[in-house]
């Protein structure tokens, strides 16, 4: 009987994504398996995990004065043996700087998770990105976590893909969707006050954008990174020279509080026609941001989840490919034309794309509509697969099943 869960991934409260998925995965499990269940959550923030959900939740400090580096210590150690299951989330499994356990948790589950296997333990990947992965050892490392995995949910055809690639074996692997798709957002009257907070009128035209910190740095282009302040330059001009063309007030988005200072940045660059705000996850949780979202008339964003935020609540999108899992996600919408290149990444081609997403509102709506819910049902296989562990039934059995649904 699974009755308790450790939640492995990032929960510090520094990213309203992570902050949805968290929520997202513990709900789902909740509601499939018709329990409360106990989730143990690693974090260097407690009091976030504690003031953020309803669900039946314990926060286990990994400050480096309870010996822990984040994730790579003993008190996820000791978590990974009270639980009866280890769930691995989100995008962690990449291998840029493979042994800072402050940065990268993939060493930090090859080191953790086989002396939870040996100790009898049940473990999932939940719809998580694999990769990426660019050296032999990061590669070497992905594979071995994987096989020790009762199941792997992987939110993406290139995830799947590169476990494969890699040469992973385990049988029981299914493809579904990010979790976050299914968060829920604020109440309408909490959305009324927070517009009016803000000084925008609902029904206005608005234009969210959102800027990642990463720039194109992550983006495994042939060509040299961008300079910040290059990058900021025709972010700037392409949205500046938007505006004017469109006359529409601004809301810009930061999701995650690294990218904060970056976004407010690029607002000091662009001369807007109307009005433009900040919404920040310093101020507001996922569940607000998701409602402020779902009443602009297009994203212009980069974070996974700021755009999976938007796009669940039916908002079009233009994503910019700055990891593949954006790209990923966009294409498992039908939604190719609005995904931007970063190889070339100028202000001609980039404001003629938000342009042609503007003029295309109403048919991306139309696209969402009816490709966000087959989305967030296949979001819900992961936490399908968790009741079927605890009812002690066949996954493989459940995957087969699932796959064809």
């Amino acid at each position: 009987m699974i009755d308790s869960v450790t939640l492995l991934g990032s929960a510090s409260g520094q990213n309203a994504g992570d902050a949805a998925l968290l929520g997202a995965i513990m709900d789902a499990c909740d509601e499939a398996c018709d329990s409360k269940l106990l989730y143990e959550i690693p974090t260097t923030n407690p009091n976030f995990i504690y003031q953020s959900y309803r669900n039946r939740v314990r926060a286990v400090s990994v400050m480096p004065w309870n010996l822990s580096l984040r994730l790579a210590g003993l008190p996820t150690h000791l978590s990974l043996g009270r639980t009866d299951l280890g769930l691995v989330f989100d995008a962690t499994l990449f291998d840029r700087a493979l042994y800072n356990p402050f940065f990268n948790f993939l060493s930090s589950y090859r080191l953790l998770l086989p002396a939870a296997k040996r100790r009898g333990k049940k473990l999932g990947f939940f719809n998580v990105t694999a990769g990426p992965v660019t050296t032999l050892r990061g590669r070497k490392m992905l594979a071995e976590v994987a096989e020790l995995m009762d199941f792997i949910t992987v939110r993406d055809q290139g995830s799947a893909d590169l476990l494969r690639d890699i040469g992973v074996q385990n049988p029981n692997l299914l493809v579904t969707a990010d979790s976050a798709v299914n968060t829920a957002p604020c109440s309408d009257a909490r959305i009324a006050e927070l517009f009016s907070t803000l000084g925008l009128e609902q029904g206005a035209e608005i234009l969210a954008i959102n800027l990642n910190a990463y720039r194109d740095t992550w983006a495994g282009l042939r060509r040299e990174p961008m300079t910040k302040e290059a990058f900021i330059a025709v972010f700037a001009e392409t949205i500046t020279d938007v505006v004017k063309k469109l006359g529409v007030d601004l809301m810009f988005v930061s999701t995650q509080k690294l990218d904060e200072p970056i976004v407010k940045e690029l607002i000091a660059r662009v001369r807007p026609a109307k009005k433009a705000v900040l919404v920040s996850n310093s101020e507001f949780d996922h569940q607000e941001i998701k409602g402020l979202l779902s009443r602009a008339s297009l994203i212009v964003g980069m974070r996974l989840h700021c755009l999976i935020l938007g796009s669940s609540s039916l908002t079009p999108i233009v994503a910019l490919n700055y990891l593949p899992k954006v790209g990923e996600y966009t294409r498992a919408l039908k939604l190719e034309e609005s995904l931007v290149d970063l190889e070339s990444f100028t202000v001609t081609d980039f404001a003629a794309t938000i342009l042609r997403a503007w003029e295309r509102r109403a048919q991306t709506r139309a696209v969402l509509a009816r490709e966000i819910p087959a989305m967030q049902r296949r979001a819900l296989h992961a936490a399908h697969l968790v009741s079927v562990l605890r009812n002690g039934e066949s996954i493989p059995a459940a995957i087969e099943i699932l796959a064809r649904s």
